[in-house]
């Protein structure tokens, strides 16, 4: 929540606007200061319980983190804000872990976190953050200030991996979804057969 809200304060900053790609604000700075430090933790986490969290889930950790630290060169300071707002499905995920926990599946809670998470998921990283991306590849390709090819193709790279695990992962909650509601009838279905009217029928 609070990168999320740091985030938005960033995207608002007319100076980044006005030079999105090699914009410097102290702002900025300080957000993604506490950006790095979140992905060099989740880098740490990640290798400890590779057997668990996999291949997909370093990769995000290690691109994430190497872009965020150029940052500071400075580039991109204003997009970094833009994914960034990937996060907000990060708050609802957090949410259904929790619900989960309390044993609050099945729940109208449960369900309104869910759609929220699904939707913010959607419009936040496949849609919101395609846009972007495509703005990004633009502003490289054009960029007046030579960018060393090195950062340039590691910028590419990392955005192609993220946006790739994106998608994926959205394919996965909706395979997810279509499975729970198919559990969830199918459950309802043998409940029904279980009644006493039924079987008397």
């Amino acid at each position: 929540m609070y990168i999320v809200t740091r985030a938005l304060a960033i995207i608002d900053n007319s100076k980044l606007k006005s030079n999105p790609l090699h914009g410097f604000d102290q702002v900025a700075e300080t957000a993604y200061s506490v950006t790095v430090g979140y992905f060099l933790w989740d880098i740490i986490d990640t290798y400890k319980h590779i057997d668990i969290n996999g291949i997909g889930f370093m990769a995000h950790a290690v691109m994430s983190f190497g872009v965020y630290l150029l940052s500071y060169t400075p580039l991109l300071q204003y997009y970094g804000a833009c994914f960034m707002m990937f996060e907000v499905s990060t708050i609802f995920l957090n949410i259904h872990f929790f619900l989960e926990d309390l044993g609050l599946q099945g729940t109208i809670m449960y369900f309104i976190n869910g759609t929220a998470l699904v939707s913010s998921f959607f419009f936040a990283r496949v849609v919101y953050g395609t846009i972007i991306s495509i703005n990004v590849w633009k502003l490289i390709a054009n960029s007046e200030i030579p960018i060393n090819p090195f950062v340039a193709n590691f910028i590419r790279l990392s955005n192609l991996t993220l946006m790739g695990l994106s998608y994926y992962w959205f394919s996965i909650i909706i395979m997810s979804v279509k499975r729970n509601a198919f559990d969830a009838n199918l459950t309802r279905a043998l409940d029904e057969m279980d009644k006493p009217e039924s079987k008397s029928k």
